[in-house]
């Protein structure tokens, strides 16, 4: 409801008739630009907060130092303000871990003291995940220089495909095969 329309509901109903056209453009006047700040207001309070900012993200990216690598909806670039915002917290396995599930991945680190490496597994994302670019990036900040980074990618193995038959997998390509499951 606008403006507008609570201001009708409490006026007398005289008041507002074909006689007093001048009033009755005045309050609808009044009305729309009241309901168009209450509708910049409520962008703005969107803008404070990283999960719903929308034309505020490149001031987040810039207050992060954030360099986009691949060409990033708005949700993927939420994704790395949040995790970058989280991030501050050195490269523990457990800060490495919350920054990649500010992605929405689950993933489980490998550490191998001894080969100076990380590999980092995704639990359950099959195949590569679009926005690998930032996400290498990301983690090469976090990361210290002295460690190799590896990725870890899962795909749909044979033993999981048993079960359907051919007619249930005909419409599907190898490649979609790798990465997802039949229907049905």
């Amino acid at each position: 409801m606008g403006f507008f329309d609570a201001i009708k509901r409490m006026l007398p109903r005289p008041f507002l008739n074909n006689s007093m056209r001048n009033m009755t453009g005045f309050y609808k006047s009044i009305g729309e630009q009241i309901d168009s700040l209450q509708e910049a207001v409520i962008d703005g309070q969107n803008q404070l907060f990283i999960d719903t900012a929308t034309w505020a993200l490149p001031i987040y990216e810039a207050e992060f130092a954030i360099k986009l690598v691949d060409q990033s909806n708005a949700v993927a670039r939420r994704n790395n303000v949040m995790a970058m915002s989280r991030g501050g917290l050195g490269a523990t396995p457990l800060s490495i871990t919350n920054v990649l599930k500010a992605y929405g991945y689950s993933t489980q680190l490998l550490e191998d003291f001894a080969g100076y490496t990380i590999t980092i597994q995704f639990n359950d994302f099959r195949g590569v995940p679009p926005n690998l670019g930032d996400l290498q990036t990301l983690m090469t900040r976090f990361i210290p220089a002295h460690l190799l980074l590896k990725w870890k990618f899962i795909y749909t193995q044979h033993r999981e495909l048993r079960s359907y038959t051919h007619a249930q997998m005909k419409s599907m390509t190898h490649d979609t095969l790798r990465t997802q499951l039949p229907k049905g």
